[in-house]
């Protein structure tokens, strides 16, 4: 049984790119993707991967489906590319997998050329039974990843692979504020999904890396406040928006410059993207009668608290 694809990784997954972790049951059909995978039966990357193979082998059969050949060996800490080699990178339910979060927004980050994007989608706290019961991975236990290096080699055999993180929307775009505050890189963050528009068991964050994202980050909030008000009344509202985006990769936690993302995004006909930043700001400030009020106008139902 082959999952639908998505829309959304059509509109920004543009050019030649890679797919991390594919699997032929749930394909995102991009053309001049190349599959990159830690075994394709024969060669791997650790003896260990060959077990974990046939595993992902018989899972595949389940589905009525044969294993995607790879074109390339790697995983999401070691990528056999040169740097900027890429326009995009996808991958589904694969970072939780991955020991060192950090580490793995370091290497994506050198193998796209500067522009490029990083599309991710990853299960809910509850998709999985085993992962319902855990808690979040906490920022604090990425950084004592980072700290430590922490890589396969350094990883039990027994759990080979599994879910050594859990994450919650919030907790991965904090993880992308604290990367870009602490020069580990340079992500605008151009859209997320509260419930992904593929599976509907995780989450998406879209981001694009933008080498001089440093350089938007505005003095005070006079300045920025005149700036964004100035563009808007030209009717620059695209360029309002990028800035708008680049602050909020700094600290997604904004209710207020969420909302205007999300007034924005919808003027320029990303209804979607808009109605998922109004969201998000409603999760930060769920009383706020005018955010209320838009999205029951937008969507159509009532505002229910999606955070898990």
């Amino acid at each position: 049984m082959k999952l639908r694809t998505m829309p959304l990784a059509f509109k920004y997954c543009l050019g030649k790119g890679i797919e991390l972790g594919a699997a032929r049951h749930n394909p995102f059909d991009l053309p001049d993707c190349l599959f990159v995978g830690t075994c394709n039966g024969r060669d791997y990357l650790f003896p260990q991967d060959l077990s974990d193979y046939a595993s992902y082998k018989a899972e595949q059969e389940r589905f009525g489906e044969t294993p995607l050949e790879i074109d390339m060996l790697g995983d999401f800490q070691d990528i056999a590319a040169d740097d900027g080699s890429f326009d995009y990178i996808v991958s589904s339910h694969v970072i939780e997998h991955v020991p060192n979060l950090f580490a793995a927004y370091v290497e994506s980050s050198r193998v796209l050329k500067n522009g490029g994007v990083f599309m991710c989608l990853f299960p809910k706290r509850t998709a999985e039974p085993t992962d319902a019961v855990r808690p979040l991975t906490t920022l604090e236990q990425m950084i004592d990843a980072w700290d430590r290096q922490l890589d396969m080699t350094k990883m039990p055999l027994e759990n080979w692979r599994s879910h050594y993180q859990v994450f919650s929307l919030q907790s991965m775009l904090r993880a992308i504020n604290y990367i870009n505050c602490n020069g580990l890189g340079s992500w605008i963050i151009e859209c997320v999904e509260e419930t992904d528009s593929k599976v509907g068991n995780g989450h998406t964050v879209v981001l694009r890396k933008f080498e001089r994202l440093a350089e938007m980050r505005w003095q005070t909030p006079d300045q920025y406040n005149g700036m964004i008000n100035q563009l808007v009344e030209n009717g620059e509202l695209s360029t309002a928006l990028s800035m708008i985006k680049a602050d909020l990769s700094h600290n997604f936690f904004d209710a207020t410059k969420l909302y205007i993302a999300s007034m924005l995004s919808i003027k320029e006909g990303n209804v979607l993207e808009g109605v998922e930043f109004l969201r998000q700001s409603l999760v930060i400030n769920p009383e706020n009668e005018r955010y209320r009020r838009e999205y029951l106008r937008i969507v159509g139902t009532p505002f229910v608290n999606p955070v898990l």
